[in-house]
């Protein structure tokens, strides 16, 4: 074999091997992040049968029994789970000096001198981007209203959210979401003309002052009527299986559809090793309003942090006069460090929860975690 030969093709691969392990921009980084639990859940949960829910007495309030369902929970014997995610993140500065940046949940996030836009499906919105105090999404057993409402339906598609420089402790946001699209069939294709929701815009403020910081954030969203109602079932029994919320917002409303507008107002301080939050927020729909409070305190006490946290929420049905759903949570917890990215937390929440004019729930879940991140 001619070494002439030999010798180039060697040299081609070694160039070709050069070229491929050489990374596309030298101004782009790629960083990642993850995290192992190991969890053991107790709870004494009282599941819903279809049976409960369509018998004579399931809507009269006056069978706790037949309201509540059977409890089956594992008071007795822990659930044990394990899980473990892995993040990634890349970005830089260009020569420009525009910083670019995008992540594995797909956003886009472009910032400089005029502040930062970010491009992600269902993003943040502005009024959540502002938000200050704990959103009140808390572990339960048993129904739950999921604690503050953060955005509107109308960002269920791609938002664009700006935040301006800060400016003496004031962070402004705006957000823009186009449009909310239905779900892609052969009888509702999905266009921008039949999205649920249009030009849905969103406002939110964070101002800093020592160690207080406030925030407001509001969200308005129009639906397209043509293709978005709100639709309620006749006043009677569904033949629909589900859980007690799921049978009364088909029956008495509850959904959240139509015209919606939110607003909220959050607020957090800390006082040496005391931290405090709380926050209100009000979801206005064509056919249920969701008002949610939250109180929350945390305190450091040698090695270990300690909270606690109540919640009350509630679910206006104005389809149907007098019902509403009202929600109490009260959560405490405590969490340590171990050493090396390694935590061990235990929580404990207590759920109280009245669907419509039914008999209330109450349940507990009692959690221990060991968390490890890296």
């Amino acid at each position: 074999m001619d070494k002439k030969i030999l010798l180039g093709g060697a040299a081609a691969l070694i160039m070709g091997a050069s070229f491929l392990a050489a990374p596309a921009s030298a101004a782009i980084e790629i960083s990642h992040s993850g995290e192992a639990k190991l969890t053991a859940v107790m709870n004494d949960a009282c599941n819903v049968s279809a049976a409960d829910i369509d018998s004579a007495t399931a809507t009269t309030g006056n069978s706790a029994a037949t309201d509540n369902g059977t409890c089956t929970g594992n008071e007795e014997s822990p659930l044990w789970s394990t899980s473990s995610k892995l993040d990634w993140s890349a970005g830089g500065t260009l020569a420009n000096g525009l910083s670019v940046s995008t992540s594995q949940d797909g956003d886009i996030n472009l910032s400089g001198a005029f502040g930062s836009v970010t491009f992600k499906n269902a993003g943040d919105s502005a009024a959540k981007s502002a938000m200050v105090n704990a959103q009140g999404d808390f572990a339960v057993t048993g129904e739950d209203i999921g604690g503050h409402k953060i955005a509107t339906s109308g960002t269920a598609g791609t938002v664009v959210t700006y935040k301006a420089p800060s400016m003496g402790g004031m962070d402004l946001y705006l957000s823009y979401a186009p449009n909310s699209e239905r779900d892609d069939t052969a009888a509702s294709p999905k266009t921008t003309d039949n999205s649920a929701y249009t030009d849905t815009i969103g406002f939110g403020a964070a101002f800093t002052m020592d160690t207080m910081s406030l925030s407001v954030g509001w969200e308005s969203a129009t639906a397209n009527d043509t293709y978005q109602t709100c639709v309620t079932a006749a006043a009677g029994r569904a033949a629909a299986a589900g859980t007690l919320v799921e049978q009364a917002d088909e029956i008495a409303g509850g959904g959240d559809c139509g015209d919606q507008t939110l607003l909220m107002f959050g607020a957090k301080m800390a006082v040496s090793d005391i931290s405090l939050n709380a926050g209100y927020s009000k979801l206005d729909t064509e056919e249920a309003d969701t008002t949610v409070m939250n109180i929350g305190m945390g305190m450091d006490v040698g090695a270990y942090n300690l909270t606690v946290d109540y919640l009350s929420a509630e679910k206006d049905r104005t389809k149907l006069a007098n019902m509403k759903d009202a929600q109490t949570v009260i959560q405490v917890g405590a969490s340590t460090s171990l050493g090396d990215g390694v935590n061990l937390g235990l929580k404990f929440s207590n759920n109280n929860y009245k669907v419509a004019d039914l008999a209330a729930q109450t349940n507990y879940r009692a959690a221990a975690e060991l968390k490890i991140t890296y």
